[in-house]
């Protein structure tokens, strides 16, 4: 039986804008449209300033809507299932963003790449994890997620399973954790590159706490 998902959930400081199934025809409606590229880009100009991180799901493909995030996305997390395909479907992908660097945005970086649905006991997971640190030195995450139960469970269950099990070691836990440890190794890394290009920004959330 699925874990019952909370009434309610409280995330201070995090907004939302989920899509639905007529996003689905969104590819077929722009492949007209001049500008089709950029149009997420124009949507999010006026309020990219007013959020210290803006994070873009796009969907398993290397279509029109995936290829509007990386137009309007500065940075890029490429998450990898380590398995035979994913790695075929990694190079792909690796020339897709080579080709909107050129053409479209100069301004496009990896940020990071992060293994997903690692089997520690599986030749061919550690085979295409090496491969992927092989084509991509330095930008491949400490944190790696495994195949766990609760993490394929936690749709069916309604919510993430950041939210429904508490971070632990081992157990129900153990996915959330790994969550958990991903999101502060990238927080890290941020605040790493901050650093080193001089960034003395204050955090955007900072300056409307002290307001209130």
């Amino acid at each position: 039986m699925a874990k019952k998902f909370p009434d309610s959930i409280n995330a201070g400081d995090l907004w939302l804008l989920p899509s639905d199934i007529h996003l689905s025809g969104a590819e077929i409606e722009l492949s007209h449209k001049i500008g089709r590229e950029t149009r997420l880009q124009e949507a999010l100009l006026p309020i990219v300033d007013e959020f210290d991180y803006i994070i873009i799901d796009t969907p398993p493909s290397l279509g029109l809507l995936s290829i509007n995030a990386m137009c309007a996305a500065n940075w890029v997390v490429v998450p990898v299932q380590a398995e035979y395909y994913a790695l075929e479907g990694f190079s792909m992908l690796m020339n897709s963003i080579k080709m909107i660097q050129r053409r479209i945005n100069r301004n496009l970086k990896i940020f990071g790449i992060v293994m997903t649905m690692v089997d520690a006991r599986s030749k061919l997971s550690t085979y295409v994890c090496d491969q992927v640190n092989k084509k991509m030195p330095n930008k491949l995450f400490n944190t790696t997620v495994r195949r766990l139960a609760k993490v394929a469970e936690a749709p069916w269950s309604g919510a993430p399973t950041v939210i429904l099990n508490k971070p632990t070691n081992s157990g129900a836990g153990a996915g959330s954790l790994e969550y958990w440890t991903l999101a502060k190794e990238v927080h890290q890394r941020v605040q790493s590159m901050r650093r080193e290009f001089g960034v003395v920004e204050e955090s955007r959330l900072r300056k409307e706490r002290s307001i209130r």
